[in-house]
């Protein structure tokens, strides 16, 4: 069974076309967000050459560059208390150097303060072993040896052998054997779940030049060394921050973004500003549908470069590599967890035709991605809402259709009965729609088939009636001549059986005058003739057959029309044999024409009785002669002319005459049909 689609579901069908209003909606969305992203790029690289210049015009970059390898001195921004835990260090943990080698494994953080440098050493070791002895040899026990460099370049070293966990005691070394302690160095040594902790504190002066470590690990004689640089010189140089690049980052700090500059090898030598945090759109202010929509929508891409971290040390990635190359550069990414974008640009700092670093600018594209949301959500809202009463309203609009077309097919249904039978009417509706047409069509179309069942039913009881007259004849003719012997009654008899026979003949031949008609007006030919001349003829041929009836032709002269002659003339015979039959004895018969536009109309007037109101006389089988005539008329007179006028493109009309003492048949046509 084929599935119905009810005008309902078509309507609801129609009402997805709304989607392209959001559609189109996100389509200038994401054009603005394109172009928001491209203004805000251009202005970064535009703020970020100009820092670049403003840094090399400082004349407050290092002297030299920094080597590659080197141990960075974190900028001291909270107390470290001396007791051998990392505690205080848990937001450096991150940024630990790793300094192990295949034999120790050990991690290294250093801390710039003020006047004093503050160590972090972290050692695995599964077995501390401390120093016991009378005398502090350089093996036996796990030791640390330091390595400082000053300012002046003087290298001193130190020994770290402690006898237990807790305070430790430095001492000088003087060539391969230890030395007096030292109380310039302080600090403590703990033990932790897989090594031993390290926490240092010495001047600034004693250290501000380079640092390098010597780990022994005893029994087993393992050994780490670090801080030797390519040439096997010791104590590789420290990476500090710049206080005055740091000031002059802070003084030019643009608007809600983090600016770092760096030396030649990528080391941080300033950093200021932080990156502003994305809104999320899991707030609860917005509701869950639309952040599932949002998060289905707004997909943003970054570059295929990894993310920034925001606490390091040397940056070694775009778009940092590329300005350090000398070329500007532009990268995206994001924040991982996040979803903040971060437009990150660069430009190298060239002194003397030298690259003596770089400007690092980082924006989140935070607002941009503020004004998306915000935008899509009203747009998805709106939308939303926007869709949801056009459906409401298509539903409740289609429902009243459906209401009245099914009404329209309950009043079908109920006006006619299961054998084609008219029982009832159809009220058409008042509104002025196509629906209300239709039920106005609807109405009529029953109307004219109750008009049709009526002629049906007329016709049948007109035809027995012609009938059963002379069928009586007949049979009773018949039936007397079979009573009688004399030769000359059964003549009689006989005779008056014939006239019965001829009656039938005349009924059956009207009939078929009707059905021919019919069919001739299928296959008529139609020619340019004089209608005038036509209508002359016909009044000489009836006043030749009726000489005592007064036939008068009124106001013609000569109209050419295009039609067919022949069934014009049928037409006035009927119209004139009415005429004949109902005129008044002694009163003439007019026969006129008059022309409106592209019409002409035909018309017979004759004193008489007048027409009953409310009765289409054109209609077939419909007669108004009184019964027992000795002629059969079955009402088929009129109902041929009113087929040959809408054969030529007219109509027919019956009337009375203003003063009712008479009657007026017309029927019309075109001159060109």
């Amino acid at each position: 069974m084929k599935r119905r689609f009810g005008i309902r579901f078509k309507l609801l069908l129609v009402s997805l076309s709304l989607l392209a209003i959001p559609w189109a909606g996100y389509r200038f969305i994401q054009e603005m967000e394109i172009f928001l992203r491209q203004a805000q790029a251009r202005n970064l690289e535009t703020t970020t050459r100009a820092l670049a210049s403003m840094v090399r015009d400082s004349n407050v970059l290092p002297p030299l560059p920094h080597p590659d390898q080197a141990l960075y001195a974190h900028p001291m921004n909270n107390p470290v208390m001396l007791d051998g835990y990392a505690d205080d260090w848990r937001l450096l943990a991150p940024m630990a150097r790793n300094i192990g080698n295949n034999e120790l494994e050990a991690s290294l953080l250093l801390q710039a303060g003020r006047n004093h440098h503050y160590l972090l050493l972290q050692v695995s070791d599964h077995s501390p072993t401390y120093f016991s002895g009378p005398v502090i040899h350089k093996s036996g026990s796990d030791q640390v040896e330091i390595h400082l460099v000053d300012g002046n370049s003087l290298g001193r070293h130190w020994l770290i052998a402690p006898r237990s966990p807790g305070n430790i005691r430095a001492r000088r070394l003087d060539g391969k054997n230890p030395g007096p302690v030292d109380g310039r160095l302080t600090g403590a040594w703990q033990e932790t779940s897989d090594g031993y902790n390290l926490e240092l504190r010495y001047p600034a002066e004693l250290g501000g030049g380079g640092l390098a470590l010597h780990i022994l690990d005893a029994p087993g004689g393992n050994r780490l060394s670090w801080g030797t640089d390519k040439n096997n010189a010791e104590a590789l140089p420290l990476v500090q921050p710049s206080p005055r690049l740091q000031a002059l980052a802070e003084n030019n700090l643009p608007p809600n973004s983090r600016l770092r500059l760096l030396n030649s090898h990528g080391w941080v030598l300033a950093s200021a500003g932080s990156l502003e945090t994305a809104p999320s759109r899991n707030s609860s202010s917005v509701p869950w549908i639309i952040r599932k929509l949002l998060d289905l929508v707004l997909r943003h891409r970054s570059d295929d470069h990894g993310a920034i971290p925001d606490q390091a040390t040397q940056i070694t990635m775009e778009p940092a590599i590329s300005a350090l190359s000398g070329q500007p550069a532009t990268r995206r990414y994001q924040i991982p967890g996040r979803e903040t974008l971060v437009l990150a640009t660069a430009a190298p700092v060239i002194l003397d035709g030298q690259i003596r670093g770089a400007v690092l600018l980082e924006q989140t594209t935070d607002r941009i991605l503020s004004l998306q949301n915000q935008a899509m959500q009203r747009l998805l809202l709106i939308s939303l809402a926007l869709f949801a009463v056009v459906a409401i309203a298509l539903l409740g609009f289609a429902s009243l259709l459906t209401g009245r077309i099914r009404r329209l097919h309950r009043q079908m249904e109920e006006a006619v009965a299961a054998d084609g039978r008219i029982i009832g009417r159809i009220h058409p509706p008042r509104a002025g729609d196509e629906i209300a047409d239709l039920g106005r069509g609807f109405a009529s179309v029953l109307d004219r088939l109750q008009e049709y069942n009526r002629y049906l039913q007329a016709m049948a009881s007109r035809l027995s009636h012609e009938f059963r007259t002379p069928l009586a004849i007949i049979r009773s003719s018949l039936e007397n001549s079979a009573d009688v012997a004399d030769a000359q009654q059964k003549q009689a008899y006989l005779q008056r059986a014939l006239k019965g026979v001829d009656r039938l003949e005349l009924i059956l031949r009207q009939l078929q005058e009707a059905t021919r008609l019919e069919k001739a007006l299928e296959q008529v030919e139609l020619r340019h003739f004089d209608l005038c001349e036509l209508l002359k003829t016909s009044v000489e041929n009836y006043r030749n057959i009726h000489p005592g009836v007064s036939f008068l032709l009124s106001g013609c002269t000569s109209l050419e029309v295009h039609g067919s002659p022949e069934l014009i003339y049928q037409a006035l015979e009927k119209l004139l044999d009415n005429a004949v039959d109902f005129h008044q004895p002694g009163t003439p018969i007019i026969l006129s024409t008059r022309e409106s536009g592209t019409t002409i109309q035909i018309c017979v007037d004759n004193q008489g009785p007048s027409l009953p109101d409310d009765m289409d006389l054109f209609q077939s089988m419909i007669s108004i002669r009184e019964k027992g005539q000795n002629r059969p008329h079955l009402g088929l007179g009129l109902y041929l002319v009113r087929l040959i006028a809408d054969f030529h493109g007219g109509d027919s009309l019956a009337e009375n005459l203003p003063d009712r003492k008479g009657v007026r048949f017309c029927f019309s046509l075109l001159r060109q049909p």
